[in-house]
C-alpha cells in the first residue's frame, strides 16, 4: 500500500477518493465570505484510488511530473489539462514557497479517479503530496500548518489529510472545509456503487447556480447532517445534497441519468459533491448495469466499498 524507501529516496502512496453521503451548503455571506460556501458534510472514503509516487532528486536537479491516467496495459495516458493547474504539483510548489527552497522531486501521478466527478481525486493527490513531501524531506510541518497549505489548495484538501493514517477516516466536514471531525469507521465494507457519466460537472458553475436558486437567507442545515451521522448506519433514502440541483442544471444529462436510474433499478440515486458522480449505496445486478452502460454512452458503473 503505502511505502517509503529512504535508500532510494522514494514514496509511495494511494490516494483515495471520497463520497458526500451528506451535504449541505449555505449561501456565500457578502464580503466577509471570501467567495468560499459554509458546508456540512458526511464524507467517507472509499475503494478508488489514484497511485503517487515522489522520488527525491539530488540537489539542484529540475523537479519533474508525470500526470497521467492508469491504463490496463502500457504507459498511462496524458491528462488533458495543463500540469501548473493540477493540485499535485500546485501541492509540491506550494510546500516549496512555504519552506523558502527548492525540494527538487520527481512525481509521478497515475489517476484513476475521474476528474470533475465530486469525487475529490485532484484534492486527494494535493493532500498525498503536502504529507508526501513533508515526510520525504523530514520537514516536520506541524498539523496546522499543512491544513493551512491545504486550504490553500482547495476547501475538500483537508479531508485527506489524517495524521499517521494511509486511509482518511470518515469526517464531519464544517466551516469552509477546515473544521474535521473525525468519525468512528462503523459503516467500513459497505457495498457503494458508482455511476460515472464520462462528463464532468464544472464546480464554479455549479455554485454559481446554486446561489441563484436558493433565498439570500439560506443557511447550511448542519443539524440535518448531525442527525443522520448518528444514527450510525445509512437511511439511503434520507441522503442528501443540497448542490444536486445545481448540477443537474449545470449539465441537464446528469438529471436525465439519475432520474433513469432510479426508475430502472427502484432505488434513491444520489449525486457527489458537486457532480457529476452518482452512487447508490449497495449492489446492483449485472443486468441493471449493463442497462446503465448502454442507455448512456461513456457510462461507467464501479462497485466499490466504502473504506
Amino acid at each position: 500500500m503505502d511505502q517509503t524507501n529512504h535508500s532510494m529516496r522514494t514514496l509511495t502512496r494511494r490516494a483515495y477518493a471520497k463520497v458526500n453521503l451528506a451535504l449541505a451548503v449555505g449561501r456565500v455571506s457578502g464580503v466577509d465570505g471570501g467567495g468560499l460556501h459554509p458546508i456540512c458534510s458526511w464524507m467517507h472514503a472509499i475503494e478508488l484510488w489514484d497511485e503517487i509516487e515522489i522520488r527525491r532528486l539530488c540537489e539542484n536537479q529540475e523537479s519533474i511530473y508525470a500526470l497521467g491516467w492508469k491504463q490496463s496495459e502500457g504507459e498511462d495516458k496524458p491528462v488533458e489539462w495543463d500540469q501548473e493547474s493540477d493540485l499535485a504539483v500546485r501541492a509540491h510548489k506550494l510546500i516549496e514557497a512555504h519552506v523558502g527552497r527548492k525540494l527538487g522531486v520527481q512525481i509521478r501521478v497515475s489517476k484513476s479517479i475521474p476528474a470533475g466527478g465530486g469525487l475529490g481525486g485532484g484534492s486527494s493527490d494535493g493532500a498525498a503530496v503536502l504529507m508526501g513531501i513533508d515526510e520525504l524531506f523530514r520537514l516536520r510541518l506541524d498539523h496546522a500548518a499543512i491544513v493551512g497549505l491545504a486550504m490553500e489548495l482547495g476547501s475538500d484538501v483537508p479531508f485527506f489529510l489524517d495524521p499517521k493514517r494511509s486511509i482518511p477516516r470518515p469526517a464531519m466536514v464544517q466551516g469552509v472545509g477546515d473544521q474535521i471531525t473525525r468519525l468512528k469507521p462503523n459503516l467500513q465494507g459497505t457495498p457503494i456503487t458508482l455511476i460515472l457519466p464520462g462528463f464532468g460537472c464544472p464546480t464554479g458553475r455549479v455554485f454559481q447556480i446554486f446561489d441563484e436558486q436558493v433565498s439570500p437567507g439560506h443557511r447550511c442545515d448542519s443539524q440535518r447532517v448531525a442527525e443522520l451521522i448518528q444514527q450510525e448506519s445509512i437511511d439511503e433514502d434520507a441522503l442528501f445534497n443540497d448542490l444536486e440541483s445545481a448540477s443537474c442544471c449545470a449539465d441537464g444529462r446528469l438529471g436525465a441519468l439519475k432520474d433513469a436510474i432510479g426508475r430502472a433499478i427502484g432505488r434513491s440515486v444520489h449525486v457527489s459533491g458537486s457532480g457529476s458522480t452518482l452512487f447508490v449505496i449497495g449492489s446492483i445486478g449485472p443486468a441493471e448495469s449493463a442497462l446503465i452502460v448502454e442507455s448512456t454512452p461513456g457510462c461507467r458503473v464501479v462497485g466499490a466499498r466504502l473504506c
